[in-house]
């Protein structure tokens, strides 16, 4: 298993690495600020949400990823977000936090959100490296504590008839940034991180099957890409009574997830969630699987309009 990871990690952190870099959440319908800018201020209020995930239990180092998010609409036209999240797979770390912006527009039955947003991305190595071969004969390996930041940009458009559909096109890494540092004084272990750009395509459909609001089926996609990799999750949620959801996922290639789900009756507006993936790729024959868990809180910032009554002086 460390050899499986140790694999993992060398192929992260090498020089000139073209693969998908961005952590993956598996109820990625409740996430969506923070693949698509264009996303924040869509519920119409003030939104927080938790994640986190634990993948690939039953290796040394798996996979740890938590998040942060919180969006919403000011002046009925513009929206506002903060994601922060941080990563963490055997000695690697990363950790990001980017400031969202979006500006909606009334299109059709729906409304357009046009995003921005921008931050830092910070990538650390610990010192706990485990390796066969002594890893100091490589100088791309870092053999010792090193960690570099850069700039981190990307763009969105999301487009959303509430209760109805939404559909999102995304670019994350506009800037394709390397980090760089050199891991001791001697220039030995240096880092070398190459951040791809990143495309996110999502969207969304929801049938209310017998028309009376009480089962709704929920179909979603969210597909991504590098240009060199894509990956397709494929979900299909039923809620009842606007009060619990169930439903599945497939992400090709790699797992088959359940989710289930509940709204709060006592505190409208809390949403708790969990999945647990069943990895089919071949990390199946030591994986344990991946959970995951989700808070979402919304809430409408608006105050309700005040009821003023008045009265003729004819009838005083």
């Amino acid at each position: 298993m460390k050899k499986l990871i140790l694999s993992i990690t060398l192929f992260v952190v090498g020089a000139g690495v073209y693969a998908q870099q961005d952590a993956q959440f598996t109820q990625n319908m409740f996430n969506k600020l923070a693949i698509n800018p264009g996303y924040a201020g869509a519920n119409g209020g003030i939104c927080f949400t938790l994640l986190s995930r634990t993948q690939w239990t039953g290796f040394d180092g798996h996979p740890q990823t938590h998040l942060f998010s919180t969006d919403a609409l000011i002046f009925n036209k513009h929206g506002v977000g903060l994601t922060v999240f941080q990563d963490k797979l055997g000695i690697e770390s990363s950790l990001v936090a980017k400031l969202a912006y979006s500006y909606h527009l009334t299109l059709g039955p729906g409304s357009l959100g046009i995003g921005l947003d921008a931050g830092m991305l910070n990538k650390s190595f610990g010192t706990g490296f485990i390796a066969v071969d002594d890893p100091t004969l490589d100088p791309s390996i870092p053999n010792s504590g090193t960690s570099a930041s850069t700039f981190d940009l990307g763009v969105g458009l999301y487009y959303n008839i509430p209760n109805k559909m939404y559909v999102g096109i995304s670019t994350l890494h506009l800037t394709a940034s390397e980090l760089k540092d050199v891991a001791d004084a001697g220039g030995a272990g240096a880092l070398n991180y190459a951040q791809s750009r990143h495309y996110y395509i999502m969207a969304g459909y929801d049938w209310d099957i017998n028309g009376s609001g009480r089962w709704v089926l929920k179909p979603s996609i969210l597909a991504k890409t590098d240009a060199a990799s894509t990956q397709l999750d494929i979900n299909a949620l039923m809620m009842y009574n606007n009060l619990l959801w169930g439903g599945v996922s497939y992400r090709i290639e790699d797992a088959i997830a359940v989710l289930a789900g509940v709204n709060i009756p006592q505190l409208p507006g809390l949403k708790i969630g969990a999945s647990y993936d069943i990895t089919t790729s071949t990390l199946g024959d030591y994986s344990n699987g991946s959970l995951e868990f989700m808070i979402k809180y919304c809430t409408n910032i608006s105050k309700p309009a005040k009821r003023e009554v008045y009265h003729s002086v004819r009838f005083l």
